[in-house]
């Protein structure tokens, strides 16, 4: 039973992690639009130098399109980046819920190996259900894992792309 209390010891500890890795994600993305506020201002600055340069009215039009397509870019960079942190946030959620899944299979294990439970009729039939609830919620987070894996996959072709 000690690896089972050790087990336990790390379940408790897991969800730490999870309110770490939230409280690291919303720095990050602080962070992030942070960045992107300075990095607005400073193309700002340059579209308004820019702008005050002309001397062509005839070309204030073509120079205005240009800054709106650069602004529109630099949002849509901005936008990807900050689904991309979320979406690698979701993954490792998702492996922190796998892994606690996974130790929460390992413990009823090690309770339903006791040689007075796994004599009992009846716990031999509450072991079936919960096996096959087991499998199904395994199967669900496979399938949830898959599915993120391949949303950050786009999102990331997406983020090349736009850039």
């Amino acid at each position: 039973m000690k690896a089972a209390s050790a087990t336990t010891h790390i379940i408790s500890n897991r969800s730490i992690e999870i309110a770490n890795l939230y409280h690291k994600q919303s720095l990050d993305l602080i962070n992030l639009a942070l960045t992107q506020n300075k990095l607005a201002i400073e193309a700002s600055h340059k579209r308004a130098s820019e702008l005050s340069e002309i001397k062509d009215t005839s070309k204030v039009q073509s120079l205005v399109t240009q800054h709106m397509m650069s602004q529109v870019k630099d949002y849509l960079g901005f936008a990807v980046d900050a689904y991309r942190l979320g979406f690698d946030a979701h993954i490792e959620v998702t492996k922190l819920f796998q892994k606690q899944i996974e130790d929460g299979c390992f413990l009823t294990n090690e309770a339903l190996k006791i040689h007075e439970i796994s004599s009992n009729p009846i716990s031999s039939i509450a072991t079936t259900f919960m096996k096959t609830a087991l499998d199904a919620s395994h199967s669900v987070m496979e399938n949830a894992k898959a599915a993120t894996t391949k949303a950050v996959s786009s999102a990331k072709t997406l983020s090349s792309q736009s850039k």
